[in-house]
């Protein structure tokens, strides 16, 4: 399947989108170590969260669809069995690493794997802490990456320090720390999405949060309660690219996921001179959740280093897009991490840039791009590297060059399934072959 857009003029209107992916993902694999009812509502029903369902529905967890909501009927993590059929999960990071931790605490033989993606990704970030617990998790290949071999049982808590920001990790070590012996302690030099920790707590979890370390004890028991899962803050994204570079236009993106850890994108946004207000802002199940305004925007380049960086990581390919119509340069700092997403994402993006004729700088931990030396061509051909936000980001770059065609973005239905639909429904002229 490939993308082709063209140029575009007033995007307008109210866009509701479907639930957010990392929070969607967690109340997969969370709600069934919980006892309870519980129901799910606005859950996003995409490749990557159905297969955290169908994982934990593997290890016998009670979950049914009904009319478009998620049903839990939870038993506790001692309710859950080992399966004799290795667990697929596709393109999931989120999915290998949470479950991972959940696997490490259940006693018997789990195999885990996924698709060639993400068996190139790097996992000796839960692997090395997992061990230290006193799992049994090794890399079938012996290269510190997917398939997994996890014998589970019983753990003890520990002391660790997350080098590298990363919730999925941290994430990990907690769902492996809520059935261990004794305090588990997580030492964040950088705070990483927290999704994983105000879900626990919401669902009754004894942790300690400060600064930079959290605390909890095993042996809890978790009360289910009903979920109701904000718009992803990541398709939210597109929406304010694609009304930022548009002309004349103004979309509203309503109840959408605002939790501090998310919206570094906002604020880098808004440093450029993006134009947008936030509206009617409440939380929900201990989520901070509001609509977002956003206009046509005159965008400026700017630096992004440091601490914003693991609050953006996912979206600086937008970042990049942004940057390329952007008056002066642009500079992403600090951002190794691109290296080892769906695709490496610095090259991928210089690939894509390249074509656009923009002139730009590959660094070792990230890119200068130097805005608006584009060069007018006929038509475009972006490459997706088989990376869904690669593919959704260079599209965007036809509602103002017109005539792109963006190759090979089947993998976008693991995130935001709806893209094309959502777009077409606020004028933008986007279509697939």
């Amino acid at each position: 399947m490939d993308f082709i857009t063209k140029k575009s003029n007033k995007l307008n209107g109210r866009v509701k989108l479907q639930g957010d992916k990392s929070i969607s993902h967690r109340a997969a694999l969370i709600l069934p170590l919980c006892h309870g009812d519980a129901v799910v509502k606005n859950f996003l029903f995409a490749e990557d969260t159905m297969n955290s369902l169908k994982a934990m529905r593997m290890l016998g967890a009670d979950i049914k669809i009904v009319n478009d909501e998620v049903h839990f009927k939870a038993r506790g993590i001692k309710s859950l069995k080992p399966t004799v059929k290795s667990i697929y999960l596709g393109n999931s990071g989120t999915s290998i690493r949470l479950i991972s931790g959940i696997l490490s605490s259940i006693d018997g033989y789990f195999a885990v794997y996924g698709d060639d993606s993400l068996c190139k990704r790097p996992m000796k970030r839960i692997i090395d802490p997992l061990n230290m617990m006193g799992a049994r998790v090794k890399s079938i290949l012996n290269n510190d990456k997917a398939p997994l071999l996890i014998k589970g049982g019983k753990l003890k808590g520990i002391e660790h320090s997350l080098e590298v920001p990363s919730a999925q990790v941290k994430s990990a070590i907690i769902l492996a720390a809520l059935n261990a012996e004794g305090e588990t302690k997580i030492k964040e030099k950088v705070k990483a999405r927290d999704h994983t920790e105000r879900m626990l707590k919401y669902l009754g979890a004894d942790l300690e949060i400060g600064k930079d370390e959290i605390r909890l004890r095993g042996g809890q028991k978790l009360q289910a309660r009903d979920i109701f899962v904000p718009s992803d803050f990541s398709s939210a994204a597109f929406i304010i690219t694609a009304a930022a570079l548009t002309e004349n236009s103004e979309v509203i993106i309503e109840d959408v996921l605002l939790n501090p850890t998310r919206t570094g994108f906002l604020e880098a946004f808004r440093d450029m001179g993006g134009q947008f207000e936030i509206l009617d802002l409440r939380e929900a199940n201990n989520e901070l959740i509001g609509s977002i305004k956003v206009y046509s925007s005159k965008l400026k380049g700017i630096t992004i280093e440091g601490a914003i960086i693991p609050r953006i990581i996912d979206e600086i390919p937008l970042i990049a897009v942004l940057a390329a119509f952007a008056e002066g340069e642009t500079l992403i700092k600090d951002a190794q991490e691109l290296k080892y997403k769906e695709s490496n994402r610095i090259e991928s993006i210089a690939y894509n840039l390249k074509e656009m004729g923009i002139e730009y700088e590959i660094r070792e931990d990230g890119l200068k791009i130097l805005g608006n030396t584009f060069v007018v061509k006929d038509k475009y051909n972006f490459y997706s590297f088989k990376d869904h936000r690669i593919a959704m980001a260079f599209a965007l770059v036809g509602f103002v060059l017109d005539n792109v065609r963006v190759y090979d973005c089947d993998n976008v239905r693991t995130s935001f399934p709806d893209f094309i639909k959502v777009m077409e429904g606020i004028n933008g002229k986007i279509n697939m072959i």
